[in-house]
């Protein structure tokens, strides 16, 4: 990816340029409660991606799936998203991140478990 500019419009929030010439717009302009780089909610981040996981299976980077789980859901600032998302261009380093993601949502889950029954 070239770059990736926040260019709020009425439809989508950001726009990835890539080196291909594909554009592709993604995230919500105003979503209720942001993204990972808005607020830093980890708890937040593992419901996003539990119900966006299925996004990858395109296995396509262009995607808007693809980036919004990348960039807005992956480190906390836009700036460590897009090194962090070029970086897995340049290696096609996917698998392993999504093998982390997985790791992460079942730690919540078992720590969220043991908060609700009482352990």
């Amino acid at each position: 990816m070239l770059e990736c500019v926040e260019e709020i419009n009425q439809s989508k929030r950001f726009k990835a340029y890539f080196k291909d010439g594909t554009i592709t717009e993604f995230g919500q302009t105003n979503p209720k409660k942001g993204t990972f780089i808005d607020h830093q909610d980890k708890e937040l981040k593992i419901n996003y991606l539990k119900r966006h996981l299925k996004d990858l299976e395109t296995n396509d980077y262009t995607k808007p799936g693809f980036l919004s789980i990348f960039i807005s859901w992956n480190k906390p600032t836009l700036k460590e998203s897009i090194k962090d998302f070029n970086k897995r261009i340049n290696k096609n380093y996917w698998e392993k991140n999504i093998n982390i993601y997985n790791n992460e949502r079942r730690k919540l889950e078992t720590a969220r478990n043991k908060r609700f029954s009482g352990s």
